[in-house]
């Protein structure tokens, strides 16, 4: 099933019950402004009945199936699978939405090995991205399969195939990927850069001679001598200071020590 403007397109699949099964080559419409089903007859010779194909839209307007897997009994209890890998365009006839035609499509280019179920997804430039899908080995009384994980792209442009190729991460991208992580997780937290800043602010507002009194043990130490000794020039009175009274200096004042 496909978008196609304001329509799904419905191809092919298969019903299987306990006694018997069957697929389908038939196409249908579902109209999402109306919500009704109706079934399209195109002309041209088209796809095999078969499930698991893949459909995308074409720039110009048309539907491409590929691939897919079906399976028809040779004789009683006894099956034969096929994986198909030939591809088909569906397009309106003559600009006409309720006429119909089927052509065959012969891709050039490095085309993906027989499969079904594989993902399909638009890419950039008009091109259609395939991916992993399965191939069914099916004998008279075993069934295996193997799955991919490769990529290719289909252009329709061209109508050319091309093989996807992932290019792997560079392992020092990953290494700056996780320092810059692990700087982001280091990150100074705002609650710890206020305090930071608090304290800052209170050393501005001490005196001068605060923190350096704590190392004066001495009680003489209140005389301007002692602490022109202990403290440094920083905290000598002068002539001037003695005489109008303003030793010890605000914040200075000592108290006798035990």
């Amino acid at each position: 099933m496909v978008a196609w403007k304001r329509q799904l397109i419905l191809f092919g699949g298969f019903h299987e019950s306990t006694r018997d099964y069957i697929y389908y080559n038939d196409v249908y419409a579902f109209n999402l402004d109306t919500f009704t089903w109706s079934k399209l007859s195109p002309s041209g010779t088209g796809p095999t009945p078969r499930s698991g194909c893949q459909m995308s839209v074409t720039p110009q307007g048309g539907i491409v199936v590929y691939g897919g897997y079906s399976k028809q009994r040779v004789k009683k209890d006894v099956d034969k699978g096929t994986r198909h890998s030939d591809m088909f365009l569906l397009k309106p006839e003559d600009g006409r939405e309720d006429k119909w035609v089927w052509t065959r499509m012969n891709p050039s280019g490095v085309k993906p090995t027989p499969r079904s179920g594989f993902s399909v997804a638009m890419a950039p430039n008009h091109q259609t991205l395939f991916f992993g899908g399965v191939c069914d080995e099916e004998e008279e009384e075993s069934l295996s399969g193997e799955f991919f994980n490769d990529l290719y792209f289909y252009d329709a442009t061209r109508n050319r195939w091309f093989e996807g190729q992932l290019k792997k991460l560079r392992s020092g991208w990953r290494r700056r990927t996780r320092k810059r992580t692990v700087r982001r997780l280091r990150a100074p937290r705002v609650g710890s850069t206020t305090k930071t800043a608090e304290r800052r602010a209170v050393r501005r507002t001490e005196s001068p001679c605060q923190g350096r009194l704590a190392s004066a043990v001495p009680t003489s130490a209140q005389d301007p001598a002692v602490l022109s000794e202990a403290l440094g020039a920083s905290v000598r009175p002068d002539a001037q200071e003695r005489a109008e009274g303003g030793w010890p200096r605000p914040g200075c004042e000592l108290s006798p020590m035990v």
